[in-house]
Protein backbone atom coordinates (compact mmCIF):
# COMPACT_ATOMS: atom_id res chain seq x y z
CA UNK A 1 0.00 0.00 0.00
CA UNK A 2 1.58 3.35 -0.61
CA UNK A 3 1.46 6.17 1.79
CA UNK A 4 -0.93 8.46 -0.82
CA UNK A 5 -3.41 5.62 -1.24
CA UNK A 6 -3.78 5.06 2.66
CA UNK A 7 -3.97 9.23 3.00
CA UNK A 8 -6.41 9.06 0.04
CA UNK A 9 -9.04 6.18 1.70
CA UNK A 10 -8.72 7.56 5.12
CA UNK A 11 -9.75 10.89 3.73
CA UNK A 12 -12.78 9.54 1.98
CA UNK A 13 -13.77 7.59 5.24
CA UNK A 14 -13.62 10.73 7.13
CA UNK A 15 -15.49 12.78 4.91
CA UNK A 16 -18.69 10.04 4.30
CA UNK A 17 -18.59 9.64 8.31
CA UNK A 18 -18.81 12.97 8.92
CA UNK A 19 -21.51 13.16 6.47
CA UNK A 20 -23.08 10.57 8.26
CA UNK A 21 -22.75 8.13 4.97
CA UNK A 22 -22.66 4.86 5.15
CA UNK A 23 -20.34 3.11 2.66
CA UNK A 24 -23.35 1.91 0.88
CA UNK A 25 -24.69 5.23 0.69
CA UNK A 26 -21.58 6.59 -0.73
CA UNK A 27 -20.83 4.08 -3.17
CA UNK A 28 -24.69 4.38 -4.41
CA UNK A 29 -24.20 7.85 -4.88
CA UNK A 30 -20.45 7.84 -6.52
CA UNK A 31 -22.49 4.33 -8.76
CA UNK A 32 -19.35 2.10 -7.49
CA UNK A 33 -19.95 -0.65 -5.78
CA UNK A 34 -20.11 -0.48 -1.74
CA UNK A 35 -17.21 -3.33 -2.16
CA UNK A 36 -14.76 -1.42 -4.40
CA UNK A 37 -15.35 1.89 -1.87
CA UNK A 38 -14.48 -0.68 1.30
CA UNK A 39 -11.26 -1.06 -1.18
CA UNK A 40 -10.51 2.42 -1.93
CA UNK A 41 -10.90 3.12 1.81
CA UNK A 42 -8.60 0.35 3.06
CA UNK A 43 -5.76 1.25 0.43
CA UNK A 44 -6.13 -1.89 -1.26
CA UNK A 45 -7.52 -0.45 -4.57
CA UNK A 46 -6.17 2.94 -6.41
CA UNK A 47 -9.16 5.03 -7.61
CA UNK A 48 -9.24 5.92 -11.50
CA UNK A 49 -9.09 9.97 -11.95
CA UNK A 50 -12.94 9.18 -13.10
CA UNK A 51 -13.70 7.69 -9.40
CA UNK A 52 -11.89 10.44 -7.55
CA UNK A 53 -14.54 13.15 -9.29
CA UNK A 54 -17.66 10.54 -8.76
CA UNK A 55 -15.97 10.67 -4.82
CA UNK A 56 -15.75 13.78 -4.67
CA UNK A 57 -19.42 14.96 -6.46
CA UNK A 58 -20.99 12.35 -4.16
CA UNK A 59 -19.24 13.92 -1.13
CA UNK A 60 -20.09 17.58 -2.39
CA UNK A 61 -16.46 18.38 -2.16
CA UNK A 62 -13.84 19.49 -5.04
CA UNK A 63 -11.61 16.78 -5.75
CA UNK A 64 -8.24 18.21 -4.05
CA UNK A 65 -10.55 18.50 -0.78
CA UNK A 66 -9.60 14.06 -1.32
CA UNK A 67 -6.08 14.92 -0.71
CA UNK A 68 -5.75 16.77 2.43
CA UNK A 69 -5.11 16.09 5.55
CA UNK A 70 -7.73 17.48 7.88
CA UNK A 71 -10.48 17.53 9.96
CA UNK A 72 -13.47 16.44 7.94
CA UNK A 73 -16.61 19.08 8.65
CA UNK A 74 -19.11 17.68 10.59
CA UNK A 75 -22.65 17.04 9.06
CA UNK A 76 -24.29 20.48 10.79
CA UNK A 77 -20.80 22.50 9.16
CA UNK A 78 -22.02 20.74 5.68
CA UNK A 79 -25.49 21.97 5.59
CA UNK A 80 -24.01 25.56 7.07
CA UNK A 81 -21.66 25.33 3.82
CA UNK A 82 -24.52 24.57 1.74
CA UNK A 83 -26.42 27.10 2.91
CA UNK A 84 -23.91 29.97 2.50
CA UNK A 85 -23.06 28.12 -1.08
CA UNK A 86 -27.06 28.27 -2.06
CA UNK A 87 -27.03 32.33 -1.11
CA UNK A 88 -24.04 33.10 -2.66
CA UNK A 89 -25.29 31.25 -6.06
CA UNK A 90 -27.88 33.36 -6.31
CA UNK A 91 -26.29 36.96 -5.77
CA UNK A 92 -24.51 38.58 -8.26
CA UNK A 93 -20.97 39.31 -8.45
CA UNK A 94 -20.69 43.01 -6.46
CA UNK A 95 -23.43 41.22 -3.76
CA UNK A 96 -20.70 38.72 -3.32
CA UNK A 97 -17.57 40.99 -2.96
CA UNK A 98 -20.29 42.98 -0.27
CA UNK A 99 -21.01 39.24 1.79
CA UNK A 100 -16.77 38.62 1.65
CA UNK A 101 -15.71 42.43 3.59
CA UNK A 102 -18.56 41.87 5.89
CA UNK A 103 -17.16 38.14 6.67
CA UNK A 104 -13.87 39.63 6.96
CA UNK A 105 -15.19 42.25 9.59
CA UNK A 106 -17.45 39.93 11.40
CA UNK A 107 -13.40 37.64 11.86
CA UNK A 108 -11.67 40.55 12.95
CA UNK A 109 -14.76 41.59 15.56
CA UNK A 110 -14.43 37.93 16.66
CA UNK A 111 -10.65 37.75 17.56
CA UNK A 112 -10.12 41.44 18.58
CA UNK A 113 -12.26 40.14 21.96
Amino acid sequence: MSEIATAFGNRVRQLRQAQGMSQEELSFKAGISAAHLGQIERAVKKPTVDTIGKLAEALNVEAAELFLDRPAASNAQTATRNKIDALLSSMDDGEQKDVLRILRILKRFGTDE
